[in-house]
C-alpha cells in the first residue's frame, strides 16, 4: 500500500539539493526513516542506521523512472518515504512515494510540504538542519480529544446504521474485473483543465453541489453503465474522508493517517439523469457533513480493535475483508485526496501540473482516487493488469457524465 505524488516542473531542480533536502526530511519527521518491526502483540517503529536511510533516485530515463513508480515500497525494511527525480526533456519530473502505514495522502501532502520547505532553505543556508519533530502525536486522539461529549451518541448510532445496512445489504453493483497477475503495475489518468473545472464548479454552485459531489454522481452512472448495472444490484461506493478538518489548521501534529472510510448508498436508485442522481448524493454528503463524518469506526470498532493483539487483529480483519468479497458486498472506491496547495510544492519552482495517485487494491477490488491543483483535477488509478482495459473505459465513462 503506497501513495505517491508526481510534480512536473518546467525548470530543473538541483539535483544534490533536493537528495539533501529528502535526506534531511527523514530527521525532521523522524517516523519517516524507521522501519516497522512486526511483533504478536504491539508491533512498534525502529529507527534506521545512516546508512540505511537511502531514499532519493536520480533516474537516467523515462525507463528508470517508471520502473520506480511502479515498485513498491517496502515498509519493513525502510525508509518509508522515497524520491525519484528525472530530468526529462520537456522538464523535470518528480516523484514522492510514501507507505501507507506512515501516512495518507494529507500525510504525504505535508511530507512533500517539508521536502519543499527544506529544499528553499538550504539554497540560502546549506548547512540547514530541521529540528526533530519529537512529540507530534500521531494518533487519533489528536482528533477524538477534541470531539465533544454530546457529539458520541449520535456517532454512535452512526455507526450502528452503517454496519446494520451492511449485513442486511443485497450484492453490491462493482466493476466486472477478473483475477490476474500482479506485474506490471501501471497508472491511468485523466486530467481535467481549469476551463473545465471552472465549468463543473458554477454547475454545482447553481445547484448548492460540490466538485465532489458532481464527481461521485458521475462515477455512480458510469458503474452502472460500464458495469451494466442490472438495476436490482445494491449501488453503492466507498469513500474517504481526511479527518484534519476536525483539527486547528488542518494538520496534524506528526505525519501519520488521519482518514477514515464512509459509505455512499443509492440502493437502487439511480435516478433517471445526472442532476437527478447528482440531487441525492449532495443531500447524502450534506447530511454526513453535518454529523462529524468520518468518526463512526472510531467510535464504534477502534476501541474494541485496540484491546486486541495485533496478530489477532490482522486474522481477524482479512476474514472480514474475505467474507464481505464472497459476498460481493465491498464496493468499489473513491478517495477524495483533497487540494495540492501551490506553496507545499514549490521547490523554488512552482510545478506546471501535481497530482496523487492512490494505492492499487488487487481485483476484484477497485480504487479511484481525485487530487486537484492549481484549479485542475486529476482522476487517476494505480493498477493491475486485468483493471487496465475496464479502467480506461470507466474513467471515459465518468468524464463523458460530467457536465463539461
Amino acid at each position: 500500500m503506497m501513495i505517491q505524488l508526481e510534480m512536473e516542473f518546467a525548470q530543473q531542480l538541483d539535483t544534490e539539493r533536493l537528495a539533501k533536502a529528502v535526506h534531511l526530511t527523514l530527521d525532521a519527521e523522524p517516523v519517516l526513516g524507521c522501519r516497522f518491526v512486526l511483533r504478536w502483540w504491539r508491533p512498534y517503529w525502529e529507527r534506521l542506521d545512516e546508512s540505511e536511510r537511502e531514499a532519493f533516485l536520480l533516474a537516467r530515463d523515462e525507463g528508470e523512472y517508471e520502473a520506480f513508480k511502479a515498485s513498491s515500497i517496502d515498509v519493513y525494511s525502510g525508509p518509508q518515504v522515497k524520491a525519484c527525480l528525472w530530468h526529462s526533456p520537456a522538464g523535470d519530473r518528480l516523484l514522492i512515494k510514501v507507505a501507507h502505514e506512515a501516512a495518507d495522502a494529507g500525510g504525504v501532502k505535508e511530507i512533500a510540504a517539508i521536502i519543499s520547505s527544506i529544499y528553499s532553505l538550504l539554497a540560502d543556508e546549506p548547512n540547514y538542519r530541521p529540528s526533530p519533530n519529537l512529540k507530534g502525536s500521531r494518533s487519533i486522539w489528536q482528533v477524538i480529544r477534541r470531539v465533544p461529549w454530546y457529539a458520541y451518541p449520535r456517532i454512535y448510532i452512526n455507526f450502528l446504521q452503517k454496519y446494520w445496512s451492511l449485513m442486511i445489504s443485497p450484492t453490491t453493483h462493482l466493476l466486472p474485473i477478473e483475477d490476474g497477475p500482479r506485474v506490471p503495475l501501471s497508472f491511468v489518468y485523466r486530467h481535467l483543465s481549469v476551463d473545465s473545472v471552472g465549468r463543473l464548479a458554477e454547475y454545482g454552485r447553481r445547484r448548492d453541489a460540490t466538485l465532489n459531489d458532481l464527481v461521485i454522481a458521475a462515477i455512480f452512472r458510469a458503474l452502472a453503465a460500464v458495469g451494466n448495472w442490472d438495476g436490482q444490484e445494491r449501488l453503492r461506493l466507498g469513500i474517504t474522508a481526511d479527518l484534519r478538518r476536525y483539527l486547528p489548521g488542518g494538520w496534524g501534529e506528526g505525519i501519520c493517517n488521519l482518514s477514515a472510510t464512509e459509505s455512499i448508498c443509492l440502493d437502487n436508485g439511480l435516478g433517471e439523469d445526472f442532476n437527478s442522481t447528482l440531487a441525492r448524493i449532495s443531500t447524502i454528503t450534506k447530511h454526513r457533513k453535518a454529523s462529524w463524518i468520518g468518526l463512526n469506526d472510531y467510535v464504534g470498532l477502534v476501541p474494541f480493535h485496540s484491546a486486541l493483539p495485533y496478530a489477532l487483529l490482522k486474522i481477524l480483519l482479512r476474514k472480514v475483508m474475505q467474507l464481505g468479497l464472497e459476498k460481493q458486498n465491498t464496493p468499489n472506491e473513491l478517495t477524495n485526496m483533497g487540494l495540492i496547495s501551490t506553496e507545499s510544492v514549490t521547490f523554488k519552482a512552482t510545478p506546471v501540473n501535481a497530482y496523487l495517485l492512490p494505492p492499487p487494491l488487487y481485483p476484484p477490488m477497485f480504487l479511484a482516487g481525485l487530487s486537484g491543483y492549481a484549479e485542475t483535477l486529476t482522476l487517476s488509478a494505480s493498477v493491475y493488469p486485468s483493471q487496465k482495459d475496464i479502467t480506461e473505459r470507466f474513467f471515459d465513462a465518468v468524464l463523458a457524465e460530467l457536465p463539461v
